[in-house]
């Protein structure tokens, strides 16, 4: 009987040791508070790589590019759509507009933004300091105290990066 307890034992100690790398599939990506309210803005259209939600305005496609902000397609000409701009918000998922208001997560901050009707030019009219969690992990498992050590001081995470 001792044999047979013994064996379970060891066994699902195994089985446990196994599945552990699962805990670290992925790394949380901070930034400090002031640089993350200060990194909004309109810059030069970029590639879609890991595309999110999709929001229609007008005769604009917002295109998400996770936790890293929104392409700005212009289909005036739905045959021919122009990648216009991208709206660099870090930690944004995603946007809602309203009468040239820009509406978005900003990491765990709410911010509304102003736009010109060409979207040239984009000002933070409003924020809402820890309106929202911060993002949880791709893979469903919460903060560890194991990467708690390496916050900065207000350190926000702002995505979660996939371990190679």
């Amino acid at each position: 009987m001792k044999k047979i307890i013994f064996l379970l034992i060891v066994l699902s100690s195994v089985a446990f040791k196994s599945s552990e790398p699962n805990y670290y599939a992925f790394t949380p990506v901070f930034m400090e508070r002031s640089e993350m309210e200060k990194a909004v803005r309109i810059e030069s259209p970029i590639p879609i790589k890991n595309p999110g939600k999709i929001y229609i305005w007008n005769s604009y496609i917002f295109i998400n590019e996770k936790y890293k902000g929104f392409h700005v397609i212009d289909n005036v000409n739905p045959a021919t759509p122009i990648n216009k701009a991208f709206l660099h918000i870090d930690g944004c998922l995603d946007i809602a507009i309203k009468n040239n208001f820009i509406y978005a997560d900003n990491a765990v901050d709410l911010i509304v933004l102003q736009m010109d009707q060409g979207l040239n030019d984009i000002s933070v009219k409003g924020r809402v300091r820890d309106a929202l969690p911060e993002p949880s992990s791709p893979d469903g498992f919460w903060m560890t105290r194991a990467f708690e050590k390496f916050r900065p001081k207000n350190g926000i995470i702002i995505r979660w990066e996939k371990n190679q």
